[in-house]
């Protein structure tokens, strides 16, 4: 459809639930409950969102990933002139910042746009007060780029969904996804915008998108592929990506499919009254609406601190004067460090009214003020005229601990009826750990010594019991493989903290992954004023999450935590080794993969062992370690996870009988490689079968096609030791080595890492595209076959998955600076390249380098010489080339 259209469908999306956001961001969920006014009553239980089990991963693994995907289309010119989701965004940006700080869990941060394509701009940054700026820059010019065509879902979360399991591996991984319409294609009404963006979506094979019905059927392709079983969504949540929904609405937006994907997982869609999107429950999601910059900053808010609880409430607006209704309350003491507190007026320009513990007069907040320096432990911001930001702060505060309250006055009493939501985030930054847990065997049946403490911080030092005047409660908790929860301890007697506890493991614990939970509650001591007690208030509980594995009796083997088979590309099998630690005999039936995400086109899947039976079974002694190979099978190539179980069956050691069977976590990565090809076959056929095709066309569709295929590509440089000829060099890349970039869409050319690739048409119409490195006034070869030509490094437009070097070092001639380029930053594949560079890199280099010429004795005399090299120009690997007899690497056409 046109832009027209597109902003018709979803124009003034910034009108209503101004209400409605305050009471959502409790809980994170679309549930709200009634406002409460005064803080230091008992909080109600909230059920808990997969944000809270993204806070809780991060404290429990010390770090994780958040990618911020940020819609950039057409209609948000009109839904959104001001860019308030920028302003939102960058105060997302600042409070993850704090969290990380805070709490000690390393946040990894990632911003990428989305509409015909997605787009991330920037690197992954771990987030910090120091680096926040550069987070901040990234939404800026995310915010900065609209787009005409598309609101790609699919293409977004799935592009979303590569970046973060390429980038992280600790399992902590969550997506904020704003957008502000419904899943939309448009027309490709122009030759200009096919060439530019494509006529065809992966999910829609042989669907043109040249006419409105062609776009009706891919949209509904899309659809489909998100929320069939084992389809897109899936995949994500079998990932363990937590999804977090921000919606831009108002008028006929129809977010629903948003909500869907996000909330109706498996059997939550029946309780959020959605349609199910996937199979798979786990973990959930969460969803928000919005209608303004004030409601965007209160959504934002409720997620900048992953894990916390954010008591949301609304209270009235006091006219004239503080009124007890008004007020909202809290008791601290120094079991707590920090406050934070959001709050949004229905009206503009009020005065907030501040009493710390004693006051008798308040420090006055107003928005007609501007902002104040900090002073006695407080700070405030008004974001707009609408909307406050406060920070309490122990270390500076001369009055800390105590009730403090907070009221909103109108001072020209002309807001009756009119209210304040607040969002008052009350966490005590301790966090519960169990010593060890990394090293400990947990059997089902069987009990296991254990030691408990309390940590000021995921890093942090032991607090000891002494530091409290309140209360603390503190639990453990084991979640076993089939989603039951067993407690394993729950005790307020701080003199158990750090002495060794015996923690039993029922015999109706499940067999399997699983996940430990440990919570922390504080609750404040009392406080007294004017003789009257004041209940302490009780924080919000520090939850944190580890994955465990619960293993059979001891006389039983241990198995792996998880199976993973990386990545397939051309390959349609991939292999994996379980690890297994004896006593005992570990064997894969048939018919034991149970799929739970896998991409269209991936066929039929299957996990397959050659000990397949009891006789067969890879079996080991009482200690030993050992392993089970273990071969994953495919029907086809296709774009995405296979996630899944695989059921492994184990017995004692000469008992067969009696078999436990353990459904072990699998993962593999799916990558269609790129196929350029394809094209150029058929223009061959072409220029054989249509005699009377003008020469001059095939060259214009080929300068047409010479582009550097879109996507992310990762590079790296390093200066190596060049090997002699047919030696092996020692060369090692890591991902602190490597840059990752993202082409948004085919480009001629490219720069990264001070070289800039050009891809050239060539003279020959038959043969494929390439690409060169350009303006390197020094020899250069690649690693590809064919790959040296005038000098000049030249590879295929699949530039990812190979290396250059560039002989630019005059002062080494013994050294070159190696460029790799990779299509990811997994370990594998950075080795493949790796690998290839040091078995290639010594003849590579020989047959650029400047010839050596000998005297009698066999010593260099001076350059003019040719023995012992290959000319200049000569294919490192020989005459071979995939691009046929006739050379492609032809700078003479006039398509460049």
């Amino acid at each position: 459809m046109s832009v027209l259209r597109h902003v018709f469908r979803r124009r003034g999306i910034l009108r209503c639930l101004i209400a409605l956001v305050g009471a959502v961001c409790l809980g994170m969920t679309l549930l709200s409950t009634p406002p409460r006014a005064v803080a230091d009553e008992e909080p109600a239980a909230a059920p808990r969102s997969g944000m809270d089990d993204f806070g809780a991963c991060l404290v429990g693994r010390g770090s994780g990933s958040l990618l911020l995907l940020l819609d950039q289309s057409g209609s948000l010119r009109e839904t959104d002139p001001e860019g308030t989701r920028v302003q939102a965004a960058s105060y997302l940006a600042e409070r993850l910042a704090d969290f990380s700080e805070r709490s000690g869990a390393a946040v990894n941060v990632r911003v990428a746009g989305f509409s015909d394509a997605y787009a991330p701009v920037g690197e992954w940054t771990g987030i910090a007060p120091d680096s926040v700026a550069a987070v901040k820059q990234s939404i800026e010019a995310i915010g900065a780029d609209i787009r005409d065509y598309d609101t790609d879902y699919w293409t977004a979360l799935e592009g979303a969904r590569q970046d973060l399991v390429d980038h992280d591996q600790s399992g902590c991984r969550a997506i904020a996804w704003f957008s502000d319409g419904a899943f939309d294609l448009d027309v490709r009404d122009s030759r200009a915008v096919r060439d530019a963006i494509g006529s065809e979506k992966p999910y829609a094979p042989g669907v043109s998108l040249d006419d409105e019905a062609g776009v009706a059927r891919a949209e509904a392709a899309g659809v489909a592929d998100l929320c069939r079983d084992t389809g897109l969504a899936d995949q994500l949540r079998g990932s363990g990506v937590v999804l977090v929904g921000i919606g831009l609405e108002s008028g006929d937006t129809d977010l629903t499919l948003m909500r869907r994907v996000t909330l109706a997982g498996g059997d939550n869609g029946a309780s959020a009254g959605l349609e199910a999107c996937g199979a798979l429950s786990s973990p959930p999601g969460a969803f928000y609406t919005a209608d303004g910059i004030d409601q965007l900053l209160l959504a934002f808010d409720a997620i900048g601190t992953p894990g916390d609880t954010v008591r949301s409430s609304s209270v009235e607006i006091c006219q004239g004067q503080v009124c007890a209704d008004g007020e909202l309350s809290f008791v601290l003491d120094k079991s707590v460090d920090t406050v934070h507190v959001l709050a949004t007026t229905d009206v503009d320009d009020l005065d907030a009214y501040l009493y710390p513990p004693g006051a008798s007069a308040p420090t006055i907040l107003s928005a007609q003020q501007g902002d104040a320096q900090p002073a006695d432990g407080i700070s405030y911001q008004w974001r707009t005229r609408r909307t406050l930001e406060v920070d309490l702060d122990a270390a500076t505060s001369k009055a800390w601990d105590g009730q403090w309250r907070i009221a909103f006055v109108d001072t020209r009493a002309q807001s009756q009826d009119k209210q304040v939501h607040v969002n008052l985030h009350l966490t005590s930054p301790l966090t519960l750990s169990w010593k060890d847990l990394e090293t400990t065997t947990l059997r089902q049946g069987e009990s296991v010594d254990a030691t408990i403490a309390l940590l000021s911080r995921v890093d942090g030092d032991v607090v000891q019991a002494d530091k409290f005047t309140g209360s603390v409660s503190y639990s453990v908790t084991l979640t076993d493989a089939a989603g039951e929860d067993h407690a394993l301890l729950h005790s307020d007697d701080l003199s158990d903290i750090e002495q060794p506890v015996e923690l039993a493991i029922g015999e109706d614990v499940a067999v399997g992954a699983g996940t430990v939970t440990t919570s922390v509650t504080v609750t404040t001591a009392a406080a007294t004023d004017g003789g009257r007690t004041i209940p302490g208030t009780q924080l919000d509980p520090t939850i944190s999450s580890v994955p465990v594995t619960v293993n059979p009796p001891s006389n039983y083997p241990e198995l792996g935590a998880r199976i993973d088979f990386g990545r397939l590309e051309k390959e349609t099998t991939a292999t994996a080794e379980l690890g297994i630690t004896g006593p005992g005999c570990v064997w894969v039936g048939a018919d034991s993969l149970k799929v739970t995400g896998a991409p269209q086109g991936a066929g039929d899947i299957t996990v397959s062992a050659a000990a397949s039976t009891p006789e067969q079974c890879v079996s080991a002694a009482d200690g030993v370690k050992a392993s089970l190979p273990l071969t994953l099978s495919v029907g086809g190539q296709a774009n995405g996870a296979v996630t899944g179980t695989v059921k492994v069956s184990v017995s004692p050691l000469d008992e067969p009988d009696r078999v436990q069977v353990i459904e072990v976590p699998m993962t593999a990565e799916m990558r269609r490689p790129l196929n350029v090809a394809t094209t150029w076959s058929t223009f061959a056929i072409a220029l054989v079968a249509g005699i009377g095709i003008p020469l001059a066309l095939l060259y214009l569709f080929k300068s047409l096609s010479a582009r550097i295929p879109a996507g992310t590509l990762i590079a790296g440089t390093k200066v190596v030791e060049v090997p002699q000829a047919g030696g092996v060099g020692s060369i090692d890349f890591g991902p602190e080595d490597l840059t990752m970039h993202s082409l948004p869409r085919r480009q001629r050319e490219y720069s990264l890492a001070g070289y800039r690739l050009r891809a050239v048409a060539g003279a020959s119409p038959t043969a494929p595209p390439y690409v060169i490195l350009a303006d390197a006034a020094a020899p250069s070869v690649s690693g590809a076959a064919g790959g040296v030509r005038n000098n000049r490094a030249v590879l295929p437009l699949a530039v990812r998955g190979n290396w250059i070097a560039v002989l630019d070092q005059p002062d080494s001639p013994q050294h070159v600076t190696l460029l790799v380029l990779l299509a990811s930053a997994a370990p594998e594949a950075i080795e493949k390249v790796v690998a290839d560079a040091r078995e290639h890199l010594g003849t590579a280099v020989a047959s650029v380098s400047p010839p050596v010429r000998q005297d009698e004795d066999g010593r260099p005399a001076d350059a003019s010489g040719t023995e012992g090299t290959k000319p200049a120009g000569a294919a490192p690997f020989g005459d071979s080339s995939p691009f046929g007899d006739s050379s492609p690497f032809d700078d003479s056409s006039p398509f460049g």
